[in-house]
């Protein structure tokens, strides 16, 4: 069984480092019960295979797997479908300090076979249980000998009902601009603008099952809350600057994610492009990009 559980008995986390470092499941004590603020994917009845996992050394999407950085053309594999999530979500992690609170590994692209990405790399992930909050925190290292383009993030997926059916959940978050998708394939196809109505979420409002998005945002300040107000439950973000993009995935499922991010969909080639907002990162050899995102829970 390779799967780790932190309980401080106020939060509970299910982690899996055989298997991406994925996160299978994250609950809170209130009101004499466990509550799935994320979903349980262990329950046969979750359509999912993790309830959050690591998207490393770049998030979401490359278009056609194809950019270019540094005088080259890369190729990844798998670009018929866009490269998606960088490439350690299914490989295993090695463990380096264990409690029952707190986990830290790491993953070295080195050791493994066929990683799909130009340059070594090393990632060291680490979770946390303080009290009410879950401190998440993740490092990207240039293994290689030349600079690297580099961009993480995380993508919970949180559940849209905590103790009744139907339960209404609200979204808090402020972001500067959307970038359009006018192929409807999660590609900017121009640069970030204001958001549109149904994708404003910067003054608190509810978030529809049935209102599609799948949107990635820019100007992101850090901050914001995810509520359900009738089960008495909040989830605060502290997301350090480095996150400076949100990603917000609402399919018509009894789940929905919003992902801290630090680079733009198909940032590559938005850094090729000259945008300002791509979030992608250069990193000399050795040097190394950092984040954490904190998970407050508040309860009432």
């Amino acid at each position: 069984m390779s799967q780790v559980t932190l309980d401080n008995h106020q939060l509970r986390l299910v982690v899996d480092p055989a298997h991406g470092l994925n996160v299978y499941a994250f609950s809170a004590f209130h009101r004499r019960a466990w509550l799935p603020i994320m979903p349980d994917t262990r329950d046969g009845g979750v359509d999912l295979k993790e309830s959050s996992f690591l998207m490393v050394p770049y998030s979401n999407r490359i278009e056609n797997g194809l950019f270019s950085f540094g005088g080259r053309t890369h190729r990844l594999a798998h670009g018929e479908q866009h490269a998606i999530h960088g490439d350690v979500r299914t490989r295993p992690w090695t463990v380096e300090a264990e409690s029952d609170h707190r986990i830290r590994c790491a993953f070295d692209s080195r050791q493994h076979q066929g990683v799909n990405w130009p340059w070594p790399f090393m990632a060291v992930a680490e979770y946390t249980l303080v009290d009410w909050t879950l401190i998440a925190q993740l490092t990207l290292t240039n293994q290689g000998d030349s600079p690297m383009p580099a961009g993480f993030g995380w993508h919970p997926y949180y559940s849209r009902s905590l103790t009744q059916a139907g339960e209404p959940v609200q979204l808090h978050f402020n972001v500067q601009g959307v970038y359009p998708d006018a192929n409807n394939n999660r590609i900017p196809s121009g640069p970030a603008q204001p958001p549109a109505p149904h994708q404003d979420f910067r003054t608190a409002r509810p978030l529809p099952p049935d209102q599609f998005l799948d949107m990635c945002c820019s100007g992101y300040d850090g901050a914001g809350t995810i509520a359900w107000p009738e089960s008495g439950v909040t989830v605060r973000y502290r997301c350090s600057p480095e996150c400076a993009h949100l990603v917000m995935y609402n399919p018509p499922k009894p789940y929905f994610a919003v992902e801290p991010v630090t680079n733009a969909n198909n940032g590559v080639n938005l850094l090729a492009q000259g945008d300002p907002t791509s979030g992608v990162q250069v990193l000399q050899p050795g040097e190394s990009l950092s984040a954490t995102f904190e998970t407050l829970v508040e309860t009432s």
